[in-house]
């Protein structure tokens, strides 16, 4: 029988217990989400979360910027284990120990659903340097979902636990293994077994969208549903899914009774979210700063080898993706979306830096 959430007073006091600790101690960049401090993570997006984006978030406030660790973009395992070279390409910083130049430690992700080539790889990005390795339960992609990968797995909280025990057993045991999830495929009724079957299979702690996979990105997030979950296992449960800022922070935690967190699209709307969370900052980044950012972003993308093309779709991605987080993005998408070029963009970008804050 799966565990009701403990809403006893004993249970909601000791919870708010936690939770008012760890906001006192919120400045302490927490490494794990055991750890002291605050744990915030930056969340795997397909597509968005490569190297270049990864820098550039954990380069801001010179540096410290707030950040736990980054979860790469999923590296699709199929029938057979993936090369060192394919690890080291898409997550170059194993050739820096892991870590972003600015320190910040950088899990590899796996996505399969066949646990032989995932532990293999997984032992693989070990052995190349990887500070973790996360194993991706989460992915709402139909094509990946056909494809035995992704969210496709919560149906199978067996074959979960399959996976996640065959990496723990090829992965050093100082190197913590993690899971990525959501509350479930079409609802969150199972998300206790899912839970369970991850630490049984020795994840060192299990991250949590709170959608289910048929939600896709549609609201509404069921924090709430996070604590049956953080309930039913002894390993911490991080919080994920529409964390804009400090006010969600706080609602998720009450409801979730968690008190780690990863943060993802909300990062696009607001980069500097993860220092204002910590209280290095009580300011909006400025529109030029901003603009400053999208420039940079897209140079970074240059030089790293894409075409600038692609590098301006990447740069509109990014404000449509924080537009859909955040309606004070929206004039500028909106002005920036149909622009065929770089050069007019980066024109308007500029006259944005130029504008008196």
């Amino acid at each position: 029988m799966d565990l009701a959430i403990d809403r006893t007073p004993t249970a909601e006091a000791a919870a708010a217990a936690r939770w008012r600790a760890t906001w006192a101690a919120r400045a302490r960049v927490a490494a794990r989400p055991d750890a002291a401090g605050l744990y915030l993570a930056l969340a795997p997006m397909d597509g968005v979360t490569d190297a270049v984006y990864r820098e550039l978030l954990t380069d801001l406030e010179g540096g410290a910027s707030g950040i736990s660790v980054c979860v790469s973009e999923f590296v699709r395992v199929t029938r057979d284990p993936v090369p060192a070279a394919v690890l080291r390409r898409e997550v170059p910083e194993l050739a820096r120990g892991g870590r972003t130049r600015a320190g910040v430690p950088v899990f590899v992700q796996l996505l399969g659903g066949d646990a032989e080539p995932v532990a293999q790889t997984a032992r693989t990005a070990a052995a190349l340097g990887a500070l973790g390795v996360d194993l991706n339960f989460g992915c709402p992609a139909k094509t990946v979902n056909n494809h035995d990968g992704g969210a496709t797995l919560l149906k199978y909280p067996r074959r979960i636990e399959q996976i996640v025990g065959r990496a723990r057993a090829l992965v050093p045991p100082e190197i913590p293994v993690t899971m990525k999830m959501r509350v479930g495929w079409d609802s969150a009724d199972g998300i206790e077994e899912v839970a369970r079957a991850a630490e049984a299979g020795g994840a060192a702690w299990i991250t949590v969208h709170a959608r289910t996979r048929a939600q896709l990105y549609q609201p509404p997030v069921v924090w709430h549903a996070l604590a049956r979950a953080r309930a039913a296992v002894r390993v911490p449960v991080v919080a994920n899914g529409d964390l804009r800022g400090a006010a969600d922070l706080l609602a998720c935690a009450g409801q979730s009774h968690c008190e780690a967190f990863m943060i993802g699209r909300g990062a696009m709307a607001r980069p500097e979210l993860f220092a204002q969370i910590r209280g290095q900052t009580n300011e909006r980044m400025s529109a030029a700063a901003f603009a400053g950012l999208l420039i940079r972003y897209h140079e970074m993308l240059v030089a790293s080898g894409v075409s600038t093309s692609r590098a301006l779709a990447r740069v509109k991605q990014w404000l449509r993706m924080g537009a859909d987080m955040d309606a004070a993005m929206e004039p500028l998408f909106a002005a920036l979306k149909g622009l065929p070029a770089w050069e007019p963009v980066r024109a308007r970008l500029l006259a944005d830096q130029c504008q008196p804050q």
